[in-house]
């Protein structure tokens, strides 16, 4: 049975999708079956795995029964992804007052997850039906977080955003799987940073996981090249701290 990861942060420039995409082809390289799902308008992971943003068909679609899932699977480099659009955003609202709403995404993995080894969920920089609906569907919670000034902003409300879906029981099994640290050379030795980091492990202990991506150029220009870091430049710092990284998720 897959294991569905939702990459979550409600503060943007995170990384975020940077770490979907690379966390994904490292489970690839590891020889696991993956499906990546964009939840972002913005479709930044959909344009940097080479899907044109322009399909006529795209997540929001299957969200209004407008399609089925199966539609707009797209395989690229042996790692699957189901595409975002620019229609999420005028969907929002429909989706949000729908009746199946925030579990509908959930209902439409069933269908095809177990052909997975894990599925992992690009969010939006937001706490909207989107976010809610990748929440409800995972099994564990993964948040990159960058040690920064208002690095923290968001993150409590998001905590408790899971534990209320684990305690009302909307989703039981929701777990945070970790926080991890990215673009971390830059500001981590610096006191803000240090504080920033320290703060970390004193709320949420071993959930901070011991692997942190550092800056890195090729990181930045293979996002810039539409490519995954592996194709891209696979000896770089930048690959070997995500697969350590997604090595210490599988491990976890």
């Amino acid at each position: 049975m897959a294991k569905v990861y939702a990459i979550v942060n409600a503060k943007g420039g995170v990384a975020k999708t940077t770490s979907t995409i690379n966390i994904g082809y490292a489970l690839y390289k590891l020889g696991k079956k993956v499906l990546l799902i964009d939840l972002d308008a913005q479709a930044n992971l959909t344009s940097t795995v080479g899907v044109k943003t322009n399909e006529l068909l795209n997540i929001s679609d299957a969200l209004i029964d407008g399609c089925k899932i199966t539609d707009i699977v797209h395989n690229v480099s042996g790692v699957d992804l189901v595409n975002s659009g620019r229609t999420l955003i005028e969907r929002e609202h429909t989706i949000s007052n729908s009746v199946t709403g925030a579990v509908k995404l959930k209902s439409l993995l069933k269908k095809i997850k177990d052909g997975y080894d894990y599925v992992l969920i690009d969010c939006p920089p937001s706490l909207g039906i989107y976010t809610v609906s990748a929440l409800v569907a995972c099994n564990s919670v993964y948040i990159p977080m960058v040690a920064e000034p208002y690095a923290w902003d968001g993150l409590s409300r998001l905590l408790e955003t899971i534990s209320i879906i684990k305690d009302e029981e909307i989703n039981p099994s929701i777990e945070l799987g970790g926080l991890f640290f990215t673009n971390n050379s830059k500001n981590a030795q610096t006191i803000l940073g240090k504080t920033i980091i320290m703060e970390a492990k004193k709320q949420l202990g071993d959930k901070v996981l011991k692997t942190t991506i550092r800056t890195n150029v090729s990181l930045n220009e293979s996002i810039a090249v539409k490519k995954n870091i592996y194709d891209y430049a696979p000896e770089s710092n930048g690959a070997k701290d995500y697969m350590r990284l997604t090595k210490e998720i599988i491990n976890n």
